[in-house]
């Protein structure tokens, strides 16, 4: 089967390593735990995200974009990825992030000054209209002569979605050559690009794993109709011969906590012993929180020890400085 792959920049360190986790007692004794390594995918230490962004920055170069919009939270590891890409392209770049407390500039937020990058803050009620806001941002810059590219909310539109497609390409090559039959991928869930492409790469490539989300992000419960929107989206834009069915769809809920962002002790106990016990940093938004979650589901015999697990590190490391005090309160 031909995959039309869509054109993309080179800008990530890839294949990332695929690396065996074991002798450390966070990790329940006896669990075959793998780490795939997106957090070294290199590029401003950016992550899953310089995958989806190579596809979208290649289009935005295409339509001669001279500044890239997007969004996401005061500590967003996708637009700090995203102001550095535009500094690195020589683009300049408009970031509207959310929250509801007059933010330090520290953590994401000072990478995003010292790129560049020109800032826009709304409060939370305001970021189920982000579209919208940025939408009237690139109307109001193109009234200046601009020529702006808008990126989603994690680049997770149908085209950034390929970055995870071809992730899950790169992650069956791996573990052939090590002859792995892995059960479950684990993922952090938020933006839902990660996850569409490694459910849809699987497919393609027929790799019979489940592609398992924890959500980190959305109080009471993560709509799993979003997951299932852009998986069609993506499917159908690109007419690739793939079947996905709604129950497939595995989103795990429980382990948001306090809210996004917001972290509970046991969470940051969990990060700081850790990092304590691997040298990996876990952040406490995304990775941490997901990771948390998976090691729950060890001890409560939901994933069992016959079941091999590769758990996705989608990097976010920078997200530790803004709650450096609250490890050692």
């Amino acid at each position: 089967m031909r995959i039309p792959f869509p054109k993309s920049l080179k800008l990530a360190q890839t294949p990332t390593p695929l690396e065996k986790l074991e002798g450390i007692s966070i990790i329940p004794e006896g669990y075959r735990l793998y780490l795939k390594r997106d957090d070294l995918t290199g590029f401003g230490l950016s992550g899953n995200k310089i995958r989806k962004l190579e596809l979208l920055a290649c289009e935005a170069l295409k339509r001669k974009a001279d500044i890239l919009v997007t969004c996401g939270g005061f500590q967003s590891n996708h637009a700090r990825a995203t102001a550095l890409l535009a500094a690195r392209l020589g683009l300049k770049s408009m970031l509207v992030l959310f929250g509801d407390e007059e933010p330090e500039i520290e953590g994401n937020l000072f990478l995003d000054k010292l790129s560049g990058a020109e800032v826009r803050f709304i409060p939370s009620r305001e970021y189920d209209r982000v579209e919208r806001i940025m939408e009237e941002i690139s109307s109001e810059l193109r009234s200046k002569g601009k020529n702006p590219y808008v990126i989603p909310e994690g680049g997770s539109n149908p085209l950034g979605v390929w970055g995870y497609i071809k992730a899950a390409f790169e992650m069956k090559k791996q573990v052939d050559k090590l002859n792995l039959k892995i059960d479950k991928i684990v993922t952090a869930l938020s933006s839902a690009g990660t996850y569409c492409g490694l459910f849809i790469g699987a497919k393609l490539c027929g790799w019979e794993t489940d592609i398992i989300g924890i959500n980190v992000r959305f109080l009471p419960s993560y709509p799993v109709q979003k997951i299932y929107t852009l998986l069609d989206n993506t499917i159908s834009k690109y007419k690739l011969k793939v079947k996905s069915k709604e129950k497939e769809i595995k989103v795990i809920e429980g382990y948001v906590g306090r809210g996004y962002a917001l972290n509970r002790v046991e969470e940051l106990d969990f990060i700081k012993a850790f990092i304590s016990q691997t040298g990996v940093l876990i952040d406490p938004v995304y990775t941490g929180k997901a990771m948390y979650g998976m090691v729950d589901l060890m001890k409560k015999g939901k994933i069992t020890k016959k079941e091999k697990v590769i758990f996705l590190h989608t990097g976010g490391g920078f997200g530790l400085f803004p709650v450096k005090d609250k490890f050692f309160q």
